[in-house]
């Protein structure tokens, strides 16, 4: 496939334009730090922003088989990235093809296409084959109309700001951290599936999400949350984990149980906006004893967003 083949799915502009590549997963205040650059660079042009975005992970490509997960789905992405301001929000897959260009067949590529006269990339970006970053983009005689920007590294608490620091913050179960780095609360979505409605037989009917994506979990346990589906937010005392009083070999599920709520959840898509964690999950010796810690739970739960 040729260079001229691979990008001819961009919609050509004239230019001048400033651009940016990458993942952005979870558009976490690092992202917004970078992509706020892009913009100036633009606006000091008179120039439009661009954001490439890959839809998935380029390590799940260069590493078929590894695990890979996500703070957010593209169409969330798109929709941040839309909300702050950038102009043009173009999706890439990422493949053997586009793999294998060089930093300046890649950039050359985008001045062509797109008129790109800066490029500007975050923390230990590296373009191309030949994994340049922005000094050696920056020395390329071939690319010396175009501009190249490095953004640092925001920090939060004295910690890097990264997309995997964020999606560590989340397995550990530390909602607050990770919403310090992303700039709100950590959230997931999914369609309301059929579950074995045991929690409606102990006067706790719950919703289970099937989530759309591989979404990074946070660590088993039982979560002050808020819900929102058909537009209409509602607090919930979510639960993840394996249902250890019920079950011995069971898979991770993901069961919120939504306060003051009375309605038929299922099939429809609701939104799980994780606020703080409230303990770890515990096999109890008695369907009652589970019962006396869910109605604690449920008033941690209250006591804990009514405050938001």
């Amino acid at each position: 496939m040729s260079i001229s083949d691979l990008f001819a799915s961009i919609d050509a502009r004239n230019g001048p334009t400033v651009a940016t590549v990458g993942t952005f997963d979870g558009v976490h205040l690092g992202h917004q730090s970078l992509l706020q650059r892009v913009q100036d660079e633009a606006s000091a042009r008179g120039a439009k922003s661009v954001a490439f975005v890959f839809k998935e992970q380029p390590r799940a490509f260069i590493k078929p088989g590894s695990r890979v997960t996500y703070l957010s789905d593209f169409e969330t992405r798109q929709k941040i990235l839309s909300e702050i301001g950038i102009d043009s929000i173009v999706e890439l897959k990422f493949g053997a093809a586009i793999q294998q260009l060089t930093s300046a067949e890649f950039v050359g590529a985008l001045r062509e296409r797109i008129g790109l006269t800066a490029l500007v990339l975050g923390p230990g970006a590296m373009i191309g084959s030949d994994r340049a970053d922005v000094d050696q983009l920056l020395d390329n005689a071939g690319l010396s109309d175009i501009d190249f920007r490095g953004v640092p590294a925001a920090a939060v608490e004295g910690q890097k700001v990264s997309s995997s620091a964020i999606r560590k913050t989340i397995t550990a179960g530390d909602c607050e951290q990770a919403a310090k780095m992303l700039g709100r609360n950590y959230s997931i979505s999914g369609v309301v599936t059929d579950g074995e409605k045991r929690g409606r037989e102990i006067g706790f009917p719950t919703a289970n999400i099937d989530p759309d994506f591989p979404v990074t979990l946070p660590e088993n346990g039982i979560y002050a949350t808020v819900a929102e589906v058909d537009g209409i937010s509602c607090n919930a005392a979510t639960s993840i984990g394996v249902r250890p009083t019920f079950e011995t070999d069971g898979g991770r599920t993901i069961e919120a149980y939504l306060l003051d709520f009375d309605g038929d959840l299922y099939t429809k898509r609701l939104r799980l906006e994780f606020v703080k964690r409230l303990r770890a999950e515990v096999a109890f010796d008695s369907v009652e004893q589970l019962v006396e810690q869910m109605n604690k739970d449920v008033e941690q739960t209250r006591q804990i967003l009514a405050s938001r």
